[in-house]
């Protein structure tokens, strides 16, 4: 999961933290999560809610490969194409296998990525940060719609990035106001708190993947690297989703 350190851009988490309560859209985006799986009732629904922007995504990710983005490559990061192989294969028995592995690679790819920006020096590295905060921030509406963070995640971090990658004051809270605006625009029927606990819920099924599948590459013992080992770690994780947990 990500997580933001404290640097100066916490004025712009302040900011937004502020405008969005204003909003309203802090409670939606922290409303209890629901019950069932994707193999009951109620996670017929959720899928129903992922369907159309799996897809949407999946042709963000393609226009995104085409135009050379700092992140579409499924090799940077750390994720081999090998590797992504092995997670569809792991998910071969789930619903749109394909598709959710591909979330879940386009999640750890800009976790990772969000991570190596934190990770470089404020003042040596300030122009090399600043544009890299802007090539995340524009990969951060994408992100949201493909339900790899929750509303109010993408809220703070999009703040984080503007105060980053804007350095002159009034067109930064100009653009915090913007992206306050854009969210509701992302994330449709964020009232509803049935529709919103769902779609939480479903982004902390996609963590709780990526986590496993992120601790499998990083294994350094050849039986943990496995496939039958990641496809085992998928079907718990499932199983467990399942059954509420």
């Amino acid at each position: 999961m990500i997580t933001i350190e404290k640097t100066k851009s916490w004025q712009g988490v302040a900011l937004l933290a502020a405008l969005v309560a204003a909003g309203g859209l802090a409670y939606w985006a922290f409303a209890p999560q629901g019950e069932g799986g994707p193999d009951g009732a109620a996670s017929g629904a959720a899928g129903g809610l992922w369907s159309g922007w799996s897809a949407a995504s999946g042709a963000a990710a393609a226009s995104s490969q085409a135009g050379g983005s700092l992140l579409a490559d499924a090799r940077l990061n750390g994720v081999s194409p090998e590797d992504q192989a092995a997670l569809e294969a792991a998910l071969k028995g789930q619903a749109n296998a394909k598709v959710e592995a591909q979330r879940i690679v386009q999640y750890l790819k800009y976790q990772r990525s969000f991570e190596t920006w934190q990770n470089l020096d404020e003042l040596k590295d300030a122009r090399q940060r600043s544009a890299m905060a802007q090539n995340l921030m524009n990969e951060l509406p994408d992100r949201l719609k493909a339900g790899e963070f929750t509303l109010m995640e993408a809220a703070l971090m999009g703040s984080v990035l503007i105060a980053e990658a804007e350095s002159d004051e009034a067109r930064r809270n100009q653009r915090v106001e913007a992206w306050q605006a854009q969210l509701p625009t992302l994330v449709p029927n964020y009232e509803d708190e049935a529709r919103m606990a769902a779609l939480n819920r479903e982004t902390e099924y996609m963590r709780r993947r990526a986590t496993a599948f992120g601790e499998w590459q990083a294994s350094s013992d050849p039986a943990a690297r496995s496939p039958a080992k990641l496809e085992q770690s998928m079907e718990e994780i499932r199983r467990a989703y399942n059954s509420g947990n």
